[in-house]
């Protein structure tokens, strides 16, 4: 209990934001979003870690947010008048409609796309933990490390944690305590260091279509 109390007290104060726009199960048509430890269009290896932040800060919004909004929530400091254009710009390159309102001087994505961790995030609502543990791959939007990127990692490893944590599956615990590095899966009896529970956890992995830890 000490330990836990500890590892709470020293979790950082994050600001809020509210990631439920897009809690959807069903994939909208339009691009697949992935942002869980890789960046990818549709398959397609993205190098542009920032452009994936701006794709997935307007989808969580609901696919609208004003010039002054995504500077809050993507930069600490000032930058540049160029800056959220030109991300505009790479998100058209990579086949991402994004449209500049100026009456209200908004970003607009005019078409949905399905964000990986978003819909995980959905996937947990639903009360469907397994499944959404399969979507992940890894950190939401590795590299990043803006307020709105740190938010939304936290929230998306906070509640897959929760969620699988309530389910008490212990095979899908210990699959997450080797996915996700996390303070309320670090218990001894939780993580099973024993062969046999190690056997277990990549035997569970398999049957969800993820590699062996060793593998990974």
């Amino acid at each position: 209990m000490a330990y836990i109390e500890k590892a709470f007290s020293v979790s950082p104060a994050l600001p809020h934001f509210d990631f439920d726009a897009q809690l959807r199960v069903d994939l909208p048509a339009g691009s697949q979003i992935s942002v869980l430890g890789r960046f990818e269009v549709d398959g397609r290896p993205v190098t542009s870690s920032k452009t994936m932040e701006f794709i997935t800060a307007l989808a969580a919004a609901g696919g609208s947010m004003s010039r002054d909004g995504l500077h809050h929530r993507m930069y600490e400091r000032d930058v540049s008048a160029s800056t959220l254009p030109t991300l505009a710009y790479r998100a058209r390159k990579l086949g991402i409609a994004v449209h500049y309102v100026a009456p209200g001087r908004r970003y607009v994505l005019p078409e949905p796309v399905a964000v990986d961790a978003l819909t995980a995030l959905a996937l947990v609502e639903a009360g469907r933990p397994a499944d959404a543990l399969l979507l992940y791959q890894g950190p939401c939007l590795p590299e990043c490390d803006s307020p709105f990127a740190v938010s939304l990692r936290h929230k998306v490893e906070d509640r897959l944690v929760r969620a699988v944590l309530d389910s008490g599956d212990q095979e899908l615990i210990k699959v997450t305590s080797r996915l996700i590095d996390h303070w309320e899966l670090a218990e001894p009896a939780v993580t099973g260091d024993d062969p046999c529970s190690a056997v277990l956890s990549d035997s569970y992995l398999r049957s969800l279509g993820l590699p062996p830890a060793g593998r990974r």
